[in-house]
């Protein structure tokens, strides 16, 4: 009859053979002879963590700690078990005893630091980071580790020297590359980040993360194609790679295409169902197509799934607003608290948190959320180098004053394409230019584009094709017959691949009023409306508004520079533009949508149709940061809103240009 010490020599032979139930077998005969024999438990316990038994491998593993508490491998297979059953303070508490019991071991500290990662404890796992590297000073994957955990606590020149300390041992270590593309990125220095990502990407080509990864960086630029690219090669590379279908879907949403964003994020949920963040990205499409019991629901789902999901709370709020139930409010401010909390998250939560003070009319706990929310986010921008610069956009602003002449526009009067197809709503931002819009979307030949941004792409243009060597200013005057139709059709072009059939389509980009000289250039038979609200009501209204492409809302110097500088043309283009300009003022709409709709329908060159005073009920998407309001009848109190914060928020409105821009 074999001996224990022979059994035990077989199943370690079948163990390693990958023959696991013949291992098991071999085990089982030990402890049916000697039931309380460590190394056979233990063992036991680790066929069963790779058979996916894992209460069964606690059971074993923990006979086995029962009769030698002081062994570390018992103890990290212990954690491994409790961690695959998302047991994550069990599962710190072994990987905590296994290091104290050897803290020279490399991959523990590793296990540990992650672990804690996943509860949310960054600076206990920023420690055993550390920990791990002054035991291993020579161990790559430490300083990797640690220098992600530093990027995510916003300490980027740590998480910096921690990548360049990483390559300096093993300068072709890809995850290396990897991490220091992602802190490069957080810095704002793009050029830089997109360097190391393509370094990585030689080095292995079949890095499925850094394609993510430069898809992410694509996305920031707004080169959607390029990061759609990369996204769809990460899913190639690793067809389960949830986020990959994740970032997918929200490229598709960012230009507009709801039913392609929605089944990539099904798909990413399938994949992952526990996926937190696409139950929130789920829920914004819900909510720009008005389906609010649905956009809760996924918010709700996201919560649920991770009590701490910071994004999910905030578009609860922004949602429900004064419907919000106390117990959400509570932990809104709970985790707006929490001290290692991202900036970017703290200051969404805050705006979060302004709206639904504001609802509640608490206007004093409003303004100071909005104070916190501004700064931290200026923060951020900052710390990633975006910026407003005022002074180059006055520059900009002063370029377009002196370029569009009457002299000039007498010059191209008889060039541009003569299409009544774009109607462009511009404004300042949150000066009715969403409601406006959705006045027109409501009749039968108006097709919304939403903020399409024809003005930009016309303008840049001009760099791929007017005449080389000159800048974009300097290149204006310059514009033949050929060159604006080539420009002009370019746009048309787009219009056409959106819809084929509308007699008009809207493009509702607030900044368009930039270009509205280009715009008069190329479509002299263009609609052009003009938005415009009480400065006061606009710029509380910014304040309030949680923009992610917008760098000039989160100070009152800049609020106030741009506007100066928007009422600096506007005034300019009254007086000198050669197609008319409707003026639509907010307080009137509000006042009598009908009249405003009939003036827009009228304006437009089209036919009266009584749904267009009826825009609530209307069914289409609406991206704006009012999606809710815009989906209700037409309310007044947004009239002489500025007056609820004018005993906080005095020194902006001291700030703004004394009148409405005309």
């Amino acid at each position: 009859m074999a001996t224990i010490f022979e059994t035990l020599a077989d199943a370690l032979k079948h163990h390693q053979g990958g023959r696991q139930s013949v291992a098991e077998q071999f085990y089982q005969q030990i402890l049916d002879v000697a039931p309380n024999h460590f190394e056979t438990l233990q063992r036991l316990g680790v066929t069963a963590t790779q058979s996916g038994c894992y209460q069964a491998a606690i059971e074993f593993i923990g006979r086995a700690i029962q009769l030698n508490e002081n062994v570390t491998i018992a103890h990290n297979n212990l954690g491994d078990a409790f961690l695959a059953l998302r047991r994550i303070p069990e599962a710190i508490a072994c990987f905590r005893r296994a290091l104290e019991l050897q803290p020279d071991c490399a991959i523990l500290p590793i296990k540990l630091g992650d672990t804690l990662i996943a509860q949310g404890n960054l600076e206990e796992a920023i420690a055993v980071y550390r920990q791990g590297i002054a035991h291993q000073p020579e161990r790559t994957e430490a300083y990797n580790r640690l220098a992600n955990a530093l990027l995510t606590t916003g300490r980027l020149h740590e998480a910096d020297a921690c990548c360049r300390k990483a390559l300096e041992l093993q300068p072709d270590d890809i995850e290396a590359h990897n991490q220091l593309g992602q802190v490069l990125q957080e810095m704002g220095n793009l050029d830089a980040a997109l360097s190391w990502y393509r370094r990585g990407l030689q080095l292995n080509p079949q890095s499925a993360l850094i394609h993510f990864n430069v898809a992410r960086l694509f996305h920031v630029r707004e080169q959607y194609s390029l990061a759609l690219n990369h996204y769809q090669r990460a899913t190639q590379l690793a067809p389960g790679f949830a986020q990959a279908h994740d970032g997918q879907g929200t490229i598709h949403y960012e230009i507009g295409e709801l039913d392609q964003a929605l089944a990539h994020y099904q798909e990413a949920l399938r994949l992952r169902p526990d996926f937190a963040h696409t139950h929130c990205n789920t829920g914004i499409i819900h909510q720009e197509r008005g389906e609010f019991d649905r956009a809760a629901n996924s918010f709700r789902e996201a919560i649920r799934l991770k009590p701490d999901c910071s994004e999910a709370f905030a578009h609860m709020a922004s949602l429900l607003r004064s419907r919000l139930p106390d117990d959400d409010l509570v932990m809104i401010r709970h985790l707006a608290a929490k001290p290692n909390l991202q900036d970017s998250k703290r200051s969404e939560l805050y705006f979060s948190l302004a709206l639904v003070d504001d609802a509640r009319c608490d206007y004093a706990a409003a303004s100071e959320d909005l104070r916190l929310a501004n700064s931290l986010r200026l923060a951020e921008h900052r710390r990633r180098g975006i910026t407003y610069q005022s002074e180059q956009h006055d520059r900009f602003i002063a370029e377009m004053i002196n370029v569009f002449t009457p002299s000039y526009f007498e010059h191209v009067k008889t060039l541009g394409v003569n299409s009544e197809l774009p109607v462009f709503i511009i404004g300042l931002p949150r000066s009715g230019t969403t409601l406006t819009e959705q006045i027109l979307a409501c009749h039968s030949q108006v097709y919304s584009a939403g903020e399409l941004g024809l003005g930009w792409s016309a303008f840049n243009d001009l760099r791929e094709i007017a005449i080389r060597g000159l800048t974009k200013s300097t290149s204006i005057p310059n514009l033949d017959a050929t060159l604006i139709e080539q420009i002009a059709n370019n746009c048309l072009d787009r219009l056409a691949a959106l819809n084929g059939t509308a007699l008009r389509i809207t493009d509702k980009l607030p900044d368009n009023y930039l270009f509205a000289g280009l715009i008069a250039t190329l479509f002299p038979r263009a609609k052009i409306i003009h938005c415009r609200r009480d400065m006061r009501d606009t710029a509380i209204s910014c304040w309030m508004a949680d923009f992610r492409k917008v760098h000039w809302t989160n100070s009152f110097e800049d609020i106030a520079s741009s506007f100066l500088a928007y009422e600096r043309l506007m005034d300019h283009w009254h007086r000198t533009l050669p197609i008319p300009i409707l003026n639509v003022d907010y307080e009137e709409t509000v006042r009598d949508i009908e009249r405003t709709a009939k003036r827009l329908v009228s304006w437009c060159g089209l036919d009266w149709e009584p749904a267009c005073s009826a825009f609530h009920d209307h069914r289409r998407p609406v991206r704006t940061a009012s999606v809710t309001q815009i989906r209700q009848a037409v309310y007044t109190s947004s009239v002489d809103r500025w007056k609820n914060y004018e005993p906080f928020l005095s020194p902006l409105f001291s700030l703004l240009p004394k009148k409405k821009a005309s």
